[in-house]
């Protein structure tokens, strides 16, 4: 028997490990993507949201507090 045998295990071991270690660092980034991918599109959805409700109370009419504010200046 020679003395090899353990090392060749020993090699194998860490490769196995190595890319244990590899794929989850790749599944950690994956999760991350589509963590920070779905905020974004919440965002952006619930700005947009926003941004609408805002424009269609605008376009409704000044309050009733009186005029909206100083005519816009003429464009040449």
């Amino acid at each position: 028997m020679n003395g090899y045998t353990g090392a060749g295990l020993g090699v194998g071991m860490f490769l196995i490990f190595a890319l244990i270690y590899l794929c989850m660092i790749a599944l950690m980034l994956w999760v991350g993507y589509l963590v920070i991918r779905t905020a974004v599109k919440n965002g952006i959805l619930r700005a947009d949201a926003e941004r609408a409700a805002r424009y269609t109370a605008a376009s409704v009419g000044p309050p009733s507090g009186g005029p909206a504010g100083p005519p816009a200046p003429p464009v040449r």
